[in-house]
């Protein structure tokens, strides 16, 4: 598993970097089942994760108590409840698996180390929290400015794969949608 996070850093640094083995060698496998949860909203976040294969579902809970499906991320891309992870505070989020997954993580005192040891490590760590900034934004974005059937146009750009891997209630969950919603339009593409 660790030559996928090997060969993305290599791809982002556009090299490889001398302390590629150190950086690497911080990072455990995780193989889980589909929907383990990986953090639950209330607790803290010790955790990055980088999914190698399968996909992890962000959750965040209403005042009633309603789930909404926040991110989803897939294959070389990486997951943490940012604000809690940073700031060592409970999760408003709660992270777990949408498929059987290979993750690879590293724990937050190893990624503080790395990030002060290891130059290298901090471009990663910006490419993080840039990505996370980026997808945020993206989403909200267009979950304001789309109508239904754009919102699932613009999946289907992002992830191609998306119908073929994942439920109808969790694309809906995560574009805003009923089931039905979703049904019907898919129906139309």
């Amino acid at each position: 598993m660790k030559e996928s996070l090997e060969a993305f850093i290599v791809k982002e640094l556009g090299g490889r970097p001398a302390d590629l083995n150190r950086v690497v060698d911080q990072f455990d496998e995780l193989r889980t089942r589909k929907n383990e949860v990986l953090l639950d909203a209330g607790e803290i976040c010790h955790k990055v994760f980088f999914i190698v294969k399968g996909c992890l579902k962000v959750s965040s809970y209403n005042y009633n108590g309603d789930e909404s499906t926040i991110d989803l991320a897939f294959e070389n891309e990486w997951r943490t409840a940012m604000r809690s992870f940073v700031n060592q505070q409970a999760s408003n989020e709660r992270i777990m698996t949408a498929e059987p997954s290979d993750l690879l993580y590293i724990n937050r005192e190893s990624f503080e180390m790395l990030s002060q040891e290891v130059p290298q490590f901090e471009l990663i760590y910006k490419k993080l929290l840039e990505d996370s900034y980026s997808q945020s934004v993206e989403r909200v974005q267009s979950l304001m400015s789309m109508d239904a059937l754009n919102r699932v146009k613009w999946l289907l750009h992002q992830h191609p794969f998306i119908f073929t891997r994942l439920s109808n209630r969790l694309i809906a969950s995560y574009l805003s949608l009923s089931e039905a919603t979703l049904s019907r339009l898919k129906a139309k593409l």
